[in-house]
């Protein structure tokens, strides 16, 4: 099969990430089977698709039209292996665990045709060991989509030990067909690339506020208003060769033994989750959340992430058409 032909997929997991996957797919002209282990959660997860699709249509970002064509697109199924043996691609979006997935992925490769490419959305599980039961760990790789998946560009294509380079590139073109914004991590390392770089900045936070350094909300102002309004344009790379290398060097000789260089999770981080401090699951952690919505907050977010992509769209459509 040419992988760069991909049409048949199936996503596994009916939650929170995959039927805004299943959307991404959709999106790139594939046929999508959404996988949901009960007939009930196969029904719930179609009606979270429907509503993102919805949701979409309203900020603007997709067409009537564009609704019905991918919407035609997207089926639901809760017979795994029958939907499998079609499939050019299986993306699986289950619980961080390590024996669950790959019991799943042992599973799969028993059904699938030998060159489906398969592949899992963890967010930090390595590659390698996902793989490492696998008779053809050629074919797999990990796809990390960031949340919520239909809002967000980045896609994190992770290679591991025995990943074929094909393999690879074949994911990396359908995401690009998808309008996504891929990245290929050559390297199998925990964390794999993005979420290094948040748990760094996140390290970094708590140590100040552990610190005394500042309080919590106004180390969120800082990174809301300082950091996060020009990276969505303006990379850390790009800033390093504006400025000029030499001053981030002259800046780095003073302050880099003065960052947290912690190997383990910071004491007020472990004293939180050892007190049932969970964060909104349990309404307090850094915040308070029996004062604060946090539906208001993901709300927020998930605006703001609408008018980003409408206005990248626009952008595009005025080059074009210019």
């Amino acid at each position: 099969m040419d992988r760069a032909a991909l049409q048949h997929a199936v996503v596994i997991g009916s939650g929170m990430m995959g039927p805004g996957i299943a959307y991404s797919l959709a999106a790139a002209g594939l046929e999508v089977k959404l996988y949901g282990r009960t007939g009930q959660s196969a029904g719930q997860g179609l009606l979270r698709f429907e509503r993102l699709l919805a949701l979409l249509q309203q900020a603007g970002c997709i067409s009537a039209e564009k609704n019905r064509a991918v919407k035609s697109l997207v089926s639901v199924t809760s017979r795994l292996e029958e939907a499998a043996a079609a499939a050019d691609l299986v993306i699986e979006s289950i619980p961080e665990d390590l024996l669950l997935k790959q019991e799943l992925f042992g599973r799969l490769e028993a059904c699938c045709p030998a060159s489906a490419i398969l592949t899992s959305n963890t967010s930090g599980l390595p590659a390698t060991r996902l793989a490492e039961k696998l008779q053809y760990p050629e074919r797999f790789a990990v796809t990390h989509f960031w949340n919520p998946p239909h809002l967000m560009p980045l896609v994190e294509i992770v290679r591991g030990e025995k990943t074929a380079v094909s393999t690879a590139e074949a994911l990396v073109a359908l995401m690009k067909r998808a309008g996504k914004k891929p990245v290929t991590v050559h390297r199998d390392m925990p964390g794999q690339l993005g979420n290094r770089l948040l748990h760094a900045l996140t390290r970094e936070a708590i140590y100040l506020i552990e610190q005394g350094v500042a309080s919590v909300e106004d180390v969120d102002i800082a990174i809301k208003n300082g950091l996060g309004r020009r990276f969505p344009v303006y990379g850390a790379m790009e800033h390093a060769d504006v400025v000029g290398l030499d001053m981030v060097l002259a800046i780095q000789e003073y302050l880099c033994s003065s960052l947290c260089n912690a190997d383990e999770p910071a004491r007020i981080l472990r004293q939180k989750a050892a007190d049932g401090d969970l964060g909104r699951k349990s309404g307090k952690g850094f915040y308070d959340w029996s004062k604060r919505d946090a539906q208001a907050v993901i709300d927020r977010r998930d605006n703001f992430l609408l008018e980003l992509l409408k206005a990248e769209q626009d952008a595009g459509s005025e080059s074009l058409d210019a």
